[in-house]
């Protein structure tokens, strides 16, 4: 019995001395978008389960919380720009308007699904996280039942591609490309 207890001891303070690679590399990343500046392209595709649209995007974040954008593909409405910001996503075109249908009981433009990944790697619920192979983050945008889910995979702490689900069924997948936090002027290029 003696034996059992040392060998359960000891188990069980190998697990708290250890430390969880994961969870520090997701805190690694909520703390580089909460401070810098990043851009990024997207490609985004909306699933309205009897359609599906496609459509490509540059990105640049600030920690404040602001995503702009400017749809770069199809040609057809290239060239739209606008942003996402507040704390509810409000989306702001500078001209012309994108009208898309909105998803997750009105709650999701596919045009914010990168502002949605953004807002979750800098203040979403972190449910579950593995680090086998790449870093593979799961959040929620929220507390609520209703949460948007967002699936983020990053390699060197940088996101290449994301899932936006609402009550179990994926929305919006995006593959991203060119993730770059932009250096701060105090740090070294």
């Amino acid at each position: 019995m003696k034996k059992l207890a040392a060998v359960l001891l000891i188990l069980c303070l190998t697990g708290c001395a250890g430390t969880d690679r994961g969870k520090e590399q997701a805190m690694e990343i909520r703390s580089s978008v909460l401070s810098r500046q990043c851009s990024f392209s997207v490609e985004i595709t909306a699933d309205y389960i009897d359609t599906q649209e496609r459509f490509s995007v540059d990105c640049t974040w600030n920690p404040e919380g602001t995503l702009q954008f400017c749809v770069t593909q199809p040609e057809e409405i290239s060239g739209i720009r606008g942003s996402v910001s507040g704390t509810d996503g409000t989306l702001d075109f500078d001209e012309t308007v994108l009208a898309l249908p909105l998803m997750a009981d009105n709650r999701l433009s596919p045009i914010s699904g990168p502002w949605v990944m953004m807002k979750a790697l800098a203040s979403g619920n972190l449910i579950a996280y593995d680090s086998e192979e790449d870093l593979h983050l799961s959040l929620h945008d929220s507390y609520a039942d209703d949460a948007l889910e967002a699936e983020i995979w990053l390699k060197d702490l940088k996101p290449y591609a994301a899932e936006i689900s609402w009550k179990g069924r994926r929305n919006l997948t995006m593959e991203i490309e060119d993730f770059t936090f932009v250096q701060k002027s105090d740090e070294a290029a």
